[in-house]
């Protein structure tokens, strides 16, 4: 163990404490009758979630995080004199993190991981990264399997920036398992178990508790998720204030109240309207139809630095990525994913890129339409 991490653990632990229980009202249970080195699992559902996870363990752990945060200068630098995290290449195959984990708990180490690769959007844990259920069978130690409930209300993943909510949110370990469980069982039963502990549907969870997440600006950032209106179906037409979502093609509007429900559309809730807007997708994709992100800046990333590309509208097809006059083959495209609310991560066969759009606009559209391309391209084959 390094001794340097079990000092800065201790020191920070009281700071992170504080922070949970000002910002969230967190509560959390202490993680008891571990192995002897482990492997923690969560669901992701906000950016302050190594905090609270890690006040569950009195241990220190080595935490994997997203590589945009080797951009963050200064801070950066500090995160990683105090933490020592392991990068993870977003929408990569991402082995050179594998065997850094693998190297860390085979030297009595433990590493928290973040299992969707993702903040949830809609409320409803993201399918676990397929991998995942490998490495634990080849880690050889332990398994904890961590869920963090209320989150997604406390600050959703559209969210505008800093607009996080003050409302019941709670942690706590899920299942303990001994290297010599998991030597029992296959890839597939532990990819089970993983899915079923970190499962958490945030709506199922508060049709039942009902807590209030009060904000003047509960709505406001939604339009990073929904880009149909569901209304007049328009795209691009959505722009939030407070605690309303407004159509600009039809004038049409739906609000967002301090349970985390909608009001004035058939969906109750952002879970229901995205699973909507999905479907509204697919028969685009089925068709056809074309998508479009204005205003949109593409880089490449090198050496854990942006380098510009060009800027114009995106433009999405059944076969391809346009921007200005770059053109990238869907079909090159081996994985794609998002950071933050507005940043498209994807890599090819030659480049590793970010796509990114100015705020009111929307990326996750893109991501949902290549998956439904690769959902296309698999059924036919």
């Amino acid at each position: 163990m390094s001794k340097k991490l079990n000092f800065f653990t201790a020191l920070l632990r009281p700071v992170g404490y504080t922070v949970a229980k000002l910002k969230f009202k967190y509560k959390y249970k202490k993680a008891k009758d571990l192995p002897e080195n482990y492997i923690v699992l969560s669901n992701h559902v906000t950016d302050f979630d190594p905090i609270f996870v890690g006040l569950s363990f009195d241990r220190q752990m080595y935490y994997v995080a997203s590589e945009h945060i080797t951009r963050w200068g200064w801070l950066y630098k500090v995160l990683n004199f105090v933490f020592e995290p392991i990068i993870r290449y977003k929408a990569t195959v991402a082995a050179s993190t594998v065997m850094d984990i693998l190297r860390k708990v085979r030297k009595g180490n433990n590493v928290c991981i973040f299992a969707e690769g993702v903040r949830n959007w809609d409320g409803v844990t993201a399918p676990v990264v397929p991998a995942t259920a490998q490495l634990i069978k080849s880690a050889r130690c332990g398994l904890v399997t961590y869920r963090i409930e209320g989150g997604y209300f406390a600050s959703p993943n559209w969210a505008s920036s800093g607009n996080t909510r003050r409302g019941k949110v709670y942690g706590a370990p899920v299942g303990v398992y001994t290297k010599e469980d998991l030597a029992k069982m296959t890839v597939a039963e532990i990819d089970e178990i993983i899915k079923r502990d970190l499962h958490e549907d945030a709506y199922t969870r508060q049709a039942v508790e009902r807590n209030r997440y009060p904000s003047q600006k509960r709505a406001e950032g939604m339009e990073s998720l929904i880009f149909l209106c569901p209304h007049c179906h328009a795209h691009g037409t959505l722009a939030s204030k407070k605690d309303t979502v407004t159509c600009s093609a039809c004038g049409g509007s739906f609000t967002y109240d301090e349970y985390g429900m909608l009001d004035g559309i058939p969906y109750k809730t952002v879970y229901e309207l995205n699973q909507w807007q999905r479907g509204e997708l697919a028969k685009d994709v089925e068709n056809g139809i074309s998508y479009t992100a204005p205003n949109a800046s593409l880089f490449t990333i090198e050496g854990h630095e942006l380098k510009a590309v060009c800027e114009g509208d995106a433009h999405i097809t059944p076969d391809t990525i346009t921007i200005s006059d770059v053109t990238i083959p869907l079909s090159t495209i081996s994985d794609m994913g998002m950071h933050g609310r507005r940043t498209l991560i994807f890599s090819t066969t030659d480049n590793y890129y970010e796509l990114k759009v100015p705020k009111g606009q929307n990326m996750v559209k893109f991501m949902y339409y290549r998956e439904f391309v690769k959902a296309k391209a698999e059924t036919k084959e």
